[in-house]
Formats: structure tokens, C-alpha cells, sequence
């Protein structure tokens, strides 16, 4: 065989390049077609959901899908009119190709990811800790958050914040159903892992296990912090919370949530015979102001001389009140803001007629304007307490139980805002008058045109509340008589 009927093993070469292109080019068409529908996908997902920061890193990667593809149309139609002698024009084209190919790849397996790694969830955590210091709210509360989400950092690893997934939280509740609701006190498991005093409470028989979270406590203090949390931090660092459009569930094994109950009027009567007999102005009065005016604990331990007073009316009647609406006067001769819990707290709050004839009015006058009404909650012999309103609160159950009326979360000092509620209920009160009274949320359009705080016909209303049938102050009235 002569030179000019001898095969071109360059011509062959050609030809096995041209056919794996043109296979390469169907597996394309076929990854093309597919990433198409990943992407409307995600940018649906992210008009449905108002995710304007993933369509901004989803559409580019459209855009540069579009551009490899026109490539790749151009790229077929150059390889089938190829001179076979043009090997080099094949062997660059491939290598476009497949440079491209890699990025598209990338680019979309970083959408599928989340996108780009953000911080630690740790990191963002002091970050994010640090801003709500700005926004007024209880240090105990933004602390206790704090630490609630360290306690999922635990359990899910600490991993950047984008890389959280729904069953990570999922997986975090339904380990809390199993949690001891008071394992921090049991020597056993005190200081290990939630996961450590769930597996100790299982093993332990059924009739000895320990009461766990209730559903309630799951929710407020574990799985709301991680709400505001991750969707906070997803507006900063750009990707979207775990938790946007879900529904955590809380296993129906969660030990069910207790209803505060408010005190009978026999039970109050055994309290308040034994609280009149006390030498300490708060536990004297915590009482009986808690049970009538539905004021919190809390607003009540932080009462000074000056926020109780009398107003006097358009028509010269004398109402007592006690305002939370002041600051608080400091030992420098400063103030300082008033904490209360929410804006509706910071408030108005009429004094029945009753104080001034057992004696407390009597008592307020006595103290100045920039003292605290009851000094000794402040302290524990001569040291100052870290939380006094967490102290009283727990000195006033701690009387419950000597009385013989409390029962843990159901009956406790709180559940005078309750009974409070109901007396004036039962006094045929209007609701959005005992609302402004008690501090609760105007929750109505209508509810919220008028005055913010009580006027003068509403304190008189509740100046004058009618009190229940056999409800027994004269332990009081007869403590008064008696100075």
C-alpha cells in the first residue's frame, strides 16, 4: 500500500474526538435540562418566600447557565464543520468546555449549599448577643437566650450559621421532651449535656422518672430564642433561617403545659391573715397588692416613695395611684430608667380605697420620695441580692407553702395578676380598662384609639371595685388599729 492510499491516524483521532464531544454534548443537554429546573426552582422558592438576597446570588447563575449553553451551541456547529486536519481548534474548544462545565458546576452546588460559609454560629452569637444590650431589653433575659442557644450549640455542633438545617432543630426538640425540667438541681446529672440527663431520666423505672420540660417551656425559653436568633442573623450575613416558613413540633409527650390558676377567696383569706402578721413591709403587703391592683412582682419590689401618690380629679375627687411611668431615683442622686417587661407595663395603676383603711398609704407616706417602699427586699442579712424581684418571688411561694395553698406553677404569687383579672371581670370592669390596669397589650384597633392610660372616671371605677363576698381583711384593718 502506497503513501497516498495509507490511513491518517490523525484523521481517525479526529474522528473517536468528535464523537466523544458529541457525547459529552448529550450528557450536557442532559445536565442543562436539569440544572434549569434546580434554578426555576430556587428562584420560585425565593419569590414565594421574599428572599430577595437568594435571588440575587441564585439569577447570575442563570445568567451564566444561558451564556454556557450559547457556547455550547456554538461549539457543536464549529466541531461538525472542522476541517479534520484543525486537531489543535478541537483540543481548545474541549478544553473551554469543560472549564466551563466545572464552573457551572461549582456555582451551583454552592446555591444547593447555601451559598457562601458564613461564621460560627458561636461567633454570631456575640454579635448578635451584643446588639440586643442596645435594645432595652432585661440583661437576665438576654443572658438566659443566650445561654439556651448554647445549649443547641452542644447538641447540633457549632457549625456556620448557614449550615443549620430544620431537622437539626427538629432533632433539639424532640431531645427536650426527654430533658428533666429540673436536672441542673439533681447531683447526678448537674453540668452535663442535655443529651446525658435525657438518656439518665430514661433509664431510670417509669414510676421514678423525673417530671420533664412541659411544651410550654420548650417553646418559650429553647425554640423562640432560635427563632429571633437565626432569623436576625440570616438578615445580616445574607441566607435564609432554617426556620422560615416551618412549624417546629413538640413531641405530645412533653409534659403538658400548667395553667396558673387564681386564688379562692378562702385561700386568700388564709394568706392574708398570715402576711398581716408579718414585720417586713414587703411581706406584709406584697399580698394584698398583687391580689388588687394585678401588679407584677417585679413592678411592685421597685416601687419608690414618689411613685405612689395622689391625683386629684376634674371634679376634686382623690384618687391614690401607683405609676410605673417614672425613672428610678439612684443613690448618686441620678436616675435611671425603669425596667419593665413591655411598653404597655410602663403605666397607670389605680389604688383601691381599701389601702388607705388598712394602713398602707399610711405606710408609703412614710417613706421619701427617692427610698424604695420596701427596703429589705434588697438584701439577704447585709448583703445586697443580685435579683431582688426574683427573691421576693420566691419568698412569697415560700409563704404559700407555709400556708398551705401553693402548688408549684399553678398556685404562686403570680396568680394574683390572675385573680386580679377575675375580680374585675366579676365587677362587670370594662376589659380594655383592666387591660390598662394590669399592663396586658391593647390587642384591638378599636382598643387602642383613646387614652393609653387610665382617666379620671376609669380610676374611679376601680378606686371603688367592689371586693368578693367573704373576702376577710381584718387582719389588716385590726394590724392598723392597733399602731
Amino acid at each position: 500500500m502506497d503513501a497516498m492510499t495509507k490511513p491518517d491516524l490523525r484523521d481517525a483521532l479526529i474522528v473517536e474526538l468528535q464523537g466523544q464531544l458529541e457525547a459529552m454534548a448529550d450528557q450536557f443537554r442532559e445536565y442543562r435540562t436539569n440544572s434549569e429546573r434546580l434554578l426555576a426552582f430556587e428562584i420560585e422558592n425565593a419569590r414565594l418566600s421574599g428572599e430577595n438576597e437568594v435571588l440575587a446570588r441564585v439569577v447570575p447563575i442563570g445568567e451564566h447557565l444561558a451564556a454556557v449553553a450559547d457556547g455550547m451551541e456554538a461549539l457543536e456547529t464549529k466541531v461538525r464543520s472542522l476541517p479534520r486536519k484543525q486537531q489543535t481548534d478541537v483540543e481548545d474548544a474541549l478544553a473551554l468546555l469543560q472549564s466551563q462545565m466545572v464552573s457551572l458546576s461549582q456555582k451551583v452546588q454552592m446555591s444547593l449549599d447555601g451559598g457562601p460559609t458564613r461564621p460560627l454560629l458561636s461567633e454570631v452569637l456575640e454579635d448578635w448577643t451584643e446588639v440586643r444590650n442596645g435594645f432595652g431589653i432585661d440583661p437576665k433575659k438576654i443572658n438566659t437566650d443566650r445561654n439556651r442557644i448554647l445549649d443547641f450549640i452542644e447538641f447540633a455542633g457549632d457549625k456556620p450559621a448557614n449550615k443549620y438545617s430544620y431537622y437539626d432543630i427538629q432533632r433539639f426538640a424532640n431531645l427536650l421532651v426527654r430533658v428533666p425540667g429540673n436536672y441542673s438541681k439533681i447531683p447526678e446529672i448537674k453540668g452535663k449535656p442535655r443529651q446525658d440527663a435525657a438518656d439518665y431520666n430514661d433509664r431510670l423505672p417509669a414510676d421514678q422518672r423525673l417530671p420533664t420540660l412541659s411544651a410550654k417551656s420548650i417553646e418559650d425559653n429553647y425554640l423562640s430564642p432560635l427563632r429571633v436568633l437565626f432569623r436576625d442573623v440570616a438578615a445580616e450575613h445574607s441566607f435564609r433561617s432554617p426556620l422560615s416558613d416551618v412549624e417546629i413540633r413538640i413531641s405530645a409527650d412533653a409534659t403538658p403545659s400548667v395553667e396558673r390558676q387564681p386564688f379562692a377567696v378562702p385561700e386568700l383569706n388564709l394568706w392574708f391573715a398570715h402576711a398581716a402578721k408579718e414585720a417586713r413591709a414587703d411581706m406584709k403587703w406584697l399580698p394584698l397588692l398583687g391580689t388588687i391592683t394585678g401588679a407584677r412582682i417585679a413592678e411592685l419590689i421597685f416601687l419608690q416613695g414618689k411613685d405612689i401618690y395622689r391625683m386629684i380629679g376634674d371634679d376634686a375627687a382623690e384618687y391614690w395611684v401607683l405609676d410605673l411611668r417614672t425613672d428610678i431615683a439612684t443613690e448618686d442622686g441620678g436616675t435611671s430608667k425603669r425596667k419593665v417587661k413591655n411598653k404597655p407595663s410602663r403605666r397607670l395603676i389605680a389604688i383601691h380605697e381599701v389601702f388607705e383603711t388598712v394602713g398602707f398609704i399610711e405606710y408609703v407616706q412614710s417613706r421619701k420620695a427617692d427610698e424604695w417602699i420596701f427596703p429589705a427586699a434588697f438584701y439577704y442579712g447585709k448583703n445586697r441580692v443580685a435579683d431582688p424581684a426574683d427573691a421576693a418571688s420566691k419568698r412569697m411561694n415560700r409563704m404559700l407553702q407555709d400556708v398551705g395553698i401553693h402548688k408549684r406553677q399553678e398556685f404562686v404569687f403570680h396568680s394574683t395578676r390572675h385573680t386580679a383579672k377575675d375580680l374585675m371581670r366579676m365587677a362587670r370592669v370594662d376589659e380594655r380598662t383592666h387591660d390598662l390596669q394590669t399592663g396586658h397589650a391593647l390587642t384591638t384597633v378599636s382598643k387602642r384609639y383613646g387614652s393609653k392610660t387610665l382617666v379620671p372616671q376609669e380610676l374611679e371605677v376601680l378606686r371603688s371595685l367592689p371586693l368578693p363576698d367573704g373576702l376577710d381583711l381584718s387582719p389588716y384593718t385590726l394590724s392598723a388599729s392597733s399602731r
